[in-house]
């Protein structure tokens, strides 16, 4: 597969939901096409020097949003790759085209019920949490998830690649995919 896309010089960014399967994609998507890696929330919390969790909590969602931008951008010069993203690094228009021109755009599309579960099951992600640090109710989490999901499924819906998981019986079968879409685009 490699042979198919050694013209191809950009990087691969995917790009999906919150708990949609985008790390895992990409991982396994850069060992296919024999690719390095990067996880954009891995670089954040290296740079900065904390988890994703702490700088929610200590410097809040506005720093970390500008800090998640500023260290994509940087990526986008600085790193040829696959490159997997914050379900929220798609922050406006100007991110979404600076990524297109500069690589493929990949989407993760996985089913709501699925990305719920997810997220409940995961004590990692600051929006399971109140503001006196209480894991919400489920009716909570589901409306403010659907809400933040539909606020960003415009830029999602505007990747050059989708790949919808329910589709598929593994991972194994999703990365195939995801690779041959690759080979047709490029």
């Amino acid at each position: 597969m490699r042979n198919r896309v050694n013209s191809f010089d950009q990087s691969i960014y995917v790009t999906g939901f919150m708990a949609s399967g985008k790390s895992t994609l990409a991982k396994a998507l850069a060992a296919e096409l024999q690719m390095k890696y990067k996880d954009l929330d891995e670089e954040i919390e290296k740079r900065e020097g904390k988890s994703i969790q702490a700088i929610f909590d200590e410097m809040g969602e506005p720093y970390f949003r500008e800090k998640e931008r500023e260290y994509l951008i940087d990526l986008t010069y600085n790193f040829k790759g696959v490159v997997s993203l914050g379900g929220g690094a798609l922050q406006d228009q100007m991110i979404v085209d600076h990524l297109k021109i500069n690589g493929l755009l990949l989407c993760v599309k996985t089913p709501f019920a699925e990305i719920m579960e997810r997220v409940k099951s995961s004590s990692e992600r600051p929006i399971l949490y109140d503001e006196e640090g209480k894991i919400k109710s489920d009716a909570t989490l589901k409306t403010e998830l659907k809400t933040l999901y539909y606020k960003r499924l415009n830029f999602y819906e505007q990747a050059q690649i989708k790949v919808d998981s329910s589709k598929y019986g593994s991972k194994n079968e999703m990365v195939k995919a995801a690779t041959d879409k690759i080979k047709r685009h490029v």
